[in-house]
């Protein structure tokens, strides 16, 4: 069976993609302290944006009566 990934998510998995290919880089230079700040700044906001379209889209793919906490997460998640 064929899945057609809606646009969405064919920029999630672009996006997911793009932090597997630049994290063993970002992480040597995490190590070697060779990290520039605007290098870290640019990567932080790339994780942030991916994190916020990976929330949204579980929300999205939840059933309407599933309880979300005031932090905006699930409860199955438990107490962090």
């Amino acid at each position: 069976m064929l899945t057609v990934l809606s646009p969405e998510d064919v920029d999630l998995v672009a996006g997911l993609r793009k932090v597997s290919e630049l994290m063993p880089g970002i992480a040597f230079d995490i190590v070697m302290e060779t990290l520039t700040p605007e290098t870290e700044r640019e990567f932080g906001r790339i994780l942030v944006a991916l994190g916020e379209t990976l929330s949204d889209r579980a929300e999205r793919r939840e059933p309407p009566e599933r309880a979300i906490d005031g932090r905006g997460t699930a409860d199955s998640l438990g107490s962090q």
